[in-house]
């Protein structure tokens, strides 16, 4: 009687059991690597994303002016959100002073700022800058600094927890670079 009921009852072993657990650690292990790299590739569409817009507002600025500026405010770029990347320029380049006396640029002249760092800081209820963003003194290293014919947009942030910075830049050409792919 009691070996008829024990071949009724149905269920695992505890071997089964541990195979199972086995098998999807491995699987787990195999697949969290290229997780982590496709979002780290989904994350680089931030960095193109607003250099591309930073590229628009430059380029409508230069048809009406004939000059190019880091200014973000001068040049209508304002970024919102949560940024991952700071873009942006090293330093203003061609003044808001000279676009007055030179080049017909009437607005007012207003506190410069040059790279999301220091958007975000002077304008919290648009966008924060997260602490990925490389370079969070508010300065962005290694910028060709916009002159009246050319200019030269970095975006630099990490995207991955191995610490490798991730660099793109755009010109005036619109030539779109990954000096630098955070994504290895």
């Amino acid at each position: 009687m009691f070996s008829s009921k024990r071949k009724s009852q149905s269920g695992f072993s505890l071997v089964e059991l541990m195979v199972v657990v086995a098998i999807i650690g491995i699987l787990a292990s195999i697949a969290i690597p290229s997780i982590n790299k496709y979002m780290a590739k989904a994350r680089q569409a931030e960095a193109k994303t607003n250099l591309s817009s930073l590229y628009t507002a430059e380029k409508a600025f230069v048809a009406e002016f004939n000059a190019y500026t880091g200014g973000f405010q001068v040049v209508g770029y304002n970024p919102e959100g949560q940024l991952r990347y700071n873009v942006g320029f090293g330093n203003e380049g061609v003044t808001c002073a000279t676009l007055r006396t030179s080049y017909g640029y009437t607005a007012a002249c207003p506190t410069v700022q040059t790279n999301t760092n220091a958007y975000c800081a002077a304008n919290t209820t648009r966008c924060t800058q997260l602490a990925d963003g490389l370079n969070t003194n508010g300065t962005l290293t290694g910028v060709v600094n916009p002159s009246v014919n050319a200019f030269t947009a970095i975006a630099a942030g990490r995207i991955r927890n191995n610490g490798q910075p991730d660099r793109w830049s755009i010109n005036e050409t619109k030539n779109l670079i990954n000096t630098n792919d955070g994504t290895q």
